[in-house]
């Protein structure tokens, strides 16, 4: 995309991603990649890959001419670039601040330019006029040059791991082509520069986690930029950042984070309009000790594969309305004892859920308020032939300390589940030991069980021990 190589069908632009995933399927198709690997949130997004061989020495070959690694051999002869080079990867070794015998400078024409090098001179931004990609991740830099104003061809810029760099300088809105700005793991940076952030009329991509890890500012303005199909984080504690700058971004995808500020209400949450960003495939929500009320006006659509949810004293309502939800982790829950029951979810209102993950949440049991049969008792429930999450594959519990037996009634009516994993629980070690447990037995009809603490781990996928 940053090369100009897709082209959109449609007059808003929003197919130029979906065009550039038919290319890439279309040659993982014809064998052109392989050994393929994927994220671990559950969305089945390819994140790396490698070229076959063959195809690999073939491509090298045609782009001879102008694909360049420039590295520093001791005692070798530099390949310098040409007036031909168009794609530059620069590898230089950590402290060398000398480019060598060899100068950058006769590679005007460059495209695309990668660096790995502590300090970036200054003729790097002024001379590469034409550069459309330029990469400066974990380059160890302590600030960004305000001449990096003068790529004012450059379409994605990647500035990530670069955790000494506090502020951008405001030259960066003279970008106005800039499609992706890459900020991950930017620790010290406070946020974007206070003025001209309008002026980013093309921003499609903005990866912001885990910059200045909980208080990355968004800019007055930031609204305006209605193009924006990716924003990795919004954290609304952070000074300025009002839930209704999300109203207009409708386009949203991919991966959305949101930490709730204790301090908004309900109309703020609902303001945002989660429900009309369609494209979003997983939220990660971090509730805090955000009001109950604001949490259920966040409701995102209810198409969402995936959703992972931090905090709070309860679930939201809106949970059992996500009827294509794949993928659920519970992090740290915390329910009132006298009320933990009348605030768990109704797990058999989501019938396509293959992944469930309870993790450090204060719970006791997890019963028949569990499954909404507050009517039935355990023994009556033996003969209800209805299949509860008929879709469940996959179920873990880590941390849950205070948890002191398993829903048997969800294990015998999840009929699909396959995979049960236990970690840190201590109250069920012992009750489901394999050896010595009274009610391992209930468990006997799940392929792969596994049970872990600190000290061992045992399985009836194959039974072992292992010393941690």
């Amino acid at each position: 995309m940053a090369q100009g190589f897709l082209f959109s069908s449609g007059s808003s632009g929003r197919e130029l991603e979906r065009t550039g995933r038919d290319y890439f399927d279309d040659l993982a198709m014809r064998s052109f990649f392989q050994d393929f690997q994927k994220d671990k949130t559950g969305n089945n997004i390819i994140i790396n890959c490698k070229m076959h061989d063959i195809v690999h020495d073939f491509a090298q070959f045609l782009t001879r001419n102008e694909c360049l690694v420039l590295e520093n051999v001791e005692g070798g002869t530099q390949v310098v670039p040409s007036e031909n080079t168009r794609h530059m990867n620069l590898l230089l070794p950590k402290g060398n601040a000398d480019f060598g015998p060899f100068s950058i400078w006769q590679a005007e024409q460059l495209r695309s330019c990668f660096c790995s090098r502590n300090e970036i001179p200054l003729d790097l931004f002024i001379r590469l006029k034409r550069v459309r990609l330029l990469s400066l991740h974990a380059c160890r830099l302590k600030d960004i040059p305000k001449e990096i104003g003068n790529l004012i061809h450059l379409r994605y810029l990647d500035v990530s791991s670069n955790t000494q760099i506090k502020e951008l300088p405001e030259t960066i809105y003279d970008l106005h082509y800039l499609q992706t700005l890459n900020v991950q793991l930017c620790t010290s940076l406070g946020g974007l520069p206070a003025q001209g952030i309008h002026k980013l009329i093309n921003l499609r991509h903005l990866l912001n986690s885990e910059a200045s890890v909980r208080s990355f500012r968004l800019p007055q303005g930031f609204e305006k930029l209605t193009n924006l199909r990716t924003l990795s984080e919004f954290n609304s504690s952070a000074s300025g950042n009002n839930l209704g700058l999300l109203k207009g971004f409708n386009q949203l995808g991919g991966s959305l984070f949101i930490r709730l500020c204790s301090d908004f209400d309900e109309l703020e949450a609902k303001e945002a309009d989660l429900a009309s960003k369609k494209s979003i495939q997983t939220l990660r929500l971090e509730v805090g000790a955000a009001r109950t009320e604001t949490i259920e006006a966040i409701q995102p659509h209810s198409n969402l594969p995936i959703l992972v949810f931090w905090g709070g004293k309860h679930l939201p309502k809106w949970i059992s309305t996500l009827t294509n939800l794949r993928k659920l982790t519970v992090n740290g829950l915390m329910p009132k004892r006298s009320k933990a029951t009348d605030y768990w979810l109704p797990l058999a209102k989501l019938p396509l859920l293959e992944d469930l993950d309870v993790i450090g949440c204060g719970i006791e049991r997890v019963g028949h308020e569990f499954l909404v049969w507050e009517d039935i008792s355990e023994e009556q429930a033996i003969n209800v032939t209805t299949s509860i999450l008929p879709c469940l594959q996959e179920l873990h519990l880590n941390e849950c300390s205070e948890l002191r037996s398993l829903p048997h009634r969800l294990l015998n009516k999840a009929t699909s589940l396959r995979h049960l994993t236990v970690h840190n629980c201590g109250f069920l070690q012992s009750r489901y030991n394999e050896e010595t447990g009274a009610d391992r037995i209930q468990l006997s009809h799940i392929p792969r069980v596994e049970f872990s603490s600190r000290k061992s781990i045992f399985s009836n996928g194959g039974l072992f021990l292992r010393s941690r």
